[in-house]
């Protein structure tokens, strides 16, 4: 099965240690630059139904402004209480200066 990659945009328009989000397909996405390294994660707290776009970022860490969780960008994993379960994350590429979101499933 080929993976579902969508283009969502130039690496270069994403600064270091800043993310962006993005739709794709009705859901949405952060991806984040922590130096030269693109991460994805579905923009939505595992703890309540809110978005993690309106939270900030720490080296590869987001947190989430409504209770103070932070999640690993790379692992989804939460790193503090009281979120308890994992955010999803997933594939980003870059090729030729262009970002490639995989949207197939989970990473």
């Amino acid at each position: 099965m080929e993976k579902q990659l969508t283009d969502i945009g130039a690496a270069a328009d994403i600064d270091p240690g800043k993310f962006t989000t993005v739709t794709v397909g009705g859901r949405g996405y952060i991806v984040a630059r922590v130096e030269d390294r693109f991460y994805a994660v579905e923009d939505n707290c595992s703890h309540e139904d809110y978005p993690l776009s309106y939270g900030c970022l720490d080296g590869a860490y987001i947190k989430c402004s409504l209770h103070g969780s932070w999640f690993s960008l790379e692992s989804g994993e939460p790193q503090e209480p009281p979120a308890d379960e994992p955010i999803a994350t997933f594939r980003v590429l870059e090729r030729d200066g262009r970002l490639l979101l995989d949207t197939s499933q989970p990473a």
